[in-house]
């Protein structure tokens, strides 16, 4: 069955499945997939699911629905659709086998999104202005798309996400080559606007641009350095 990876406000990386029926979505208790944050309206959007046939429609929203950065009223919903909900992402993946597989990881073994677990106190919808929006999802899909590509082996790379992601030996998560490598030489962490990386082992160089640093913002394109390895920061698809 289809199922949505929901990721936002106190959420990252749950799984709802979708079963042949209507859902709405919204920051009501009562929502069948419920979505506590005052961005979200208490009956925000509605999903229908026949089979794999999953469409969309808008219950006039007071932040609006958009598929795929665009505002719609109702869509067709494709495979990797990426829904935006006030604060939360809905990304919709197939039962293919080809969909086990998100960013890396398998499907089956995330959490399990609990909509009745979600207990909502505010009453009115706070309406974001058009600029905020706009941030709001330049930085979810800033979340959700950027990676870290090796230079040398451009198919391996790494998405940061909004979690740490650490270079250095075999303890750490990325392995980089050099001289005297042991533990952790560099971290890349997400501030709630962006992705920064900083210098954790002396003895290491670390370098964007070219430029030796002990930490930096980083922005699409950058080039780093660490130790012998290079990478290449993509922040845009």
């Amino acid at each position: 069955m289809p199922r949505f990876l929901i990721s936002g406000a106190a959420v990252s990386g749950q799984v709802f499945e979708l079963k042949d029926g209507d859902y709405v979505i919204g920051r009501d208790n009562d929502a069948q997939i419920s979505l506590p944050n005052v961005s979200v309206s208490r009956q925000h959007a509605k999903v229908s699911v026949k089979g794999q046939v999953v469409t969309l429609e808008d219950l006039g929203s007071g932040n609006g629905t958009t598929v795929n950065g665009k505002v719609v009223l109702q869509a067709l919903l494709n495979s990797k659709d990426e829904l935006k909900v006030g604060k939360f992402t809905l990304i919709l993946l197939g039962d293919s086998r080809g969909e086990e597989f998100y960013k890396g990881r398998n499907v089956r073994y995330m959490v399990k999104y609990e909509p009745r677990l979600a207990e909502v106190t505010h009453d009115d919808t706070f309406v974001l202005s058009k600029d905020a929006l706009k941030a709001m999802a330049n930085q979810s899909r800033l979340v959700e798309q950027a990676r870290v590509v090796l230079v040398r082996e451009p198919s391996r790379f790494w998405h940061p996400e909004d979690r740490l992601l650490s270079f250095g030996d075999s303890s750490a998560m990325v392995g980089i080559n050099g001289w005297f490598i042991w533990g952790t030489a560099a971290e890349i962490t997400w501030d709630g606007t962006g992705h920064s990386i900083r210098k954790t082992a002396w003895w290491v160089p670390l370098k964007v641009n070219e430029s030796p640093t002990t930490r930096a913002r980083l922005r699409h394109k950058d080039r780093i350095h660490i130790g012998e390895s290079a990478f290449r920061y993509e922040g845009e698809k």
